[in-house]
């Protein structure tokens, strides 16, 4: 049976990821860590109402399509 770990550090960032077609997308990081470090878990996400949070939803929708012929 494995034995659970709580999460012992969180960090909070904010990053910019620049996509060849739909240009800059602002995303805020959170990274977590183990009580020993040995496993990191990032997460990556935007927030809702802004322009990076529509560029996001609609790269998960066309994936790795390109929107130029």
């Amino acid at each position: 049976m494995r034995e659970l770990r709580e999460v012992a550090q969180r960090y909070d960032e904010s990053k910019t990821i620049v996509h060849p077609e739909l240009g800059r997308i602002d995303v805020d990081g959170q990274v977590l860590f183990t009580e020993n470090r040995a496993q990191t878990l990032i997460v990556l996400n935007t927030r809702p109402g802004t322009e990076s949070h529509s560029k996001l939803e609609l790269l998960s929708v066309i994936g790795h399509q390109q929107l130029t012929p």
